[in-house]
């Protein structure tokens, strides 16, 4: 009898010991498309990557990408398992966190993958603490994001391949090669995966702590000390609320009273000892022109939507648009970067002083940059085939101030003659009665599936 219950007992056993010893990180082949943006119409060249994953509970894991990649979707691994796709519930494109939804039939997966333990308190907890040894407000990277973080003491890594942390079996967080995050970051990311925002505020701002003495005697009333505001960032922080000068003197009505930016971001992004997400509010008591004044607004995640020139166009495909044959899209630092690693000294010097001077910036009538990219060369418009890097500044005397604008303007002429008029006194002028003729060619000699990506 107790031979026979064994054998029944036998398979339940071996499948819950594997559970037990088996490793909770796992490989997911992750496929991904890069764009040209000097070629945005191109459909993308395809490549893939494994990258480390840990599974939170039944349906989802977290995969550590690289900030900035947009995945397609993933392949589960090992071998056994190989070729089952896993699809990205939520990505975070600054710091590179992904959720995946695991495939529905996860009996094997369970028992390959199992469920990943997050510290509770990885800093106190004396296994997980040698991780962080001094934390700072600070970023990842090639990320923007503020995030509380651990340095280490020399770079791990050249290439930013990151991985998980361990205690024995618990996750104690992650680490980029140059900085360490803890499990709490992972167990933030993973609580927001209903929210099609990043769960981590940026302050919106940047301050100036290390003030001389003149300094703050002039920034700040007597008795008071804080930090100036140096840059707003666009369609972050409170844009004509707060400006340049500013002395924040209280967070939410705390005294700021030290020069330390560390001081200034822990009363900004924390609370009551708690870390706080996007969507809460903050309160600054400021001091401007000798008066004080308090402004209170939304914490928002890290974004470029509203910067003049962004770092990349889009989280897809680079926005374009083709009329006459000429191909237009908007300036980005991605865009100068595919000249090369010496893109500064290779491409044209105006467009690298625009993106180096006026990349955070909001300019006072345009949005974005549009840029005469290059031509596909026709009889039609052989005049203009040597045009190349042009900003373009207006279409029939219509300021131009986004690729959709541009669309917009094209449309709405009334006119019998398109003229766009670039930098450099430069003209490009179609018969409007012609165009649609030659659009259509362009398209058909050049295989183009469309003319534009405007969503």
């Amino acid at each position: 009898m107790n031979r026979l219950l064994l054998l029944i007992l036998f398979p339940f056993l071996l499948l819950s010991g594997l559970e037990a010893k088996g490793e909770p990180e796992f490989g997911v082949l992750v496929h991904f498309r890069k764009y040209s943006h000097h070629n945005p119409f191109q459909k993308g060249v395809p490549f893939q990557r494994k990258v480390p994953a840990i599974r939170v509970d039944d349906r989802t894991a977290i995969a550590l990408l690289k900030p900035g990649e947009v995945p397609l979707f993933a392949e589960i691994h090992p071998d056994d398992s190989a070729g089952r796709k896993a699809y990205f519930q939520k990505v975070d494109l600054d710091t590179g966190l992904g959720i995946l939804l695991l495939p529905e039939d996860t009996s094997r997966t369970k028992r390959i993958f199992p469920l990943a333990f997050l510290e509770e308190k990885p800093r106190s907890n004396s296994a997980c603490s040698s991780f962080f040894p001094n934390l700072e407000w600070a970023s990842l990277e090639s990320s923007k994001s503020i995030l509380p973080l651990s340095k280490l003491a020399r770079k791990e890594n050249n290439d930013g391949a990151r991985s998980f942390l361990y205690a024995g079996k618990k996750v104690c967080g992650f680490t980029d090669g140059s900085w360490n995050g803890d499990s709490d970051l992972l167990k933030r990311f993973s609580l927001s995966r209903f929210s099609s925002y990043s769960p981590f505020p940026h302050p919106g701002f940047s301050a100036e702590a290390s003030l001389t003495p003149a300094e703050e005697d002039y920034y700040f009333p007597k008795g008071s000390i804080g930090a100036v505001v140096s840059e707003v960032l666009p369609g972050i922080g409170p844009m004509h609320n707060l400006f340049p000068g500013d002395s924040i003197i209280s967070v939410n009505g705390t005294p700021v009273a030290s020069k330390h930016k560390q001081v200034l971001y822990d009363l900004l992004l924390t609370r009551n000892g708690n870390y706080i997400n996007s969507g809460d509010h903050v309160e600054l008591t400021l001091y401007r022109d000798g008066a004080r004044r308090n402004i209170r607004y939304p914490l928002r995640p890290y974004n470029e939507d509203s910067f003049l020139i962004p770092d990349s166009s889009d989280k897809m495909a680079p926005k374009y648009l083709i009329s006459g044959g000429l191909l237009f899209t908007e300036l980005t630092r991605a865009y100068l970067k595919e000249y090369g690693e010496k893109y500064k000294s290779s491409s044209d010097r105006k467009l690298v002083y625009l993106t180096e001077s006026f990349s955070r910036k909001m300019h006072p009538e345009k949005n974005r940059i549009v840029l005469l990219s290059r031509t596909f060369p026709d009889e039609k418009n052989k005049a203009y085939q040597e045009f190349q890097d042009l900003i373009l500044e207006s279409v029939n005397d219509k300021t131009v101030d986004s690729v959709e604008g541009l669309k917009a303007a094209i449309l709405e002429n009334k006119e019998n003659f398109l003229v766009f008029r670039f930098s450099g006194n430069k003209l490009a002028v179609f018969d409007k009665s012609e165009l649609k003729t030659l659009d259509e060619k362009i398209k058909s000699s050049y295989s183009l599936d469309s003319l534009d990506n405007i969503r």
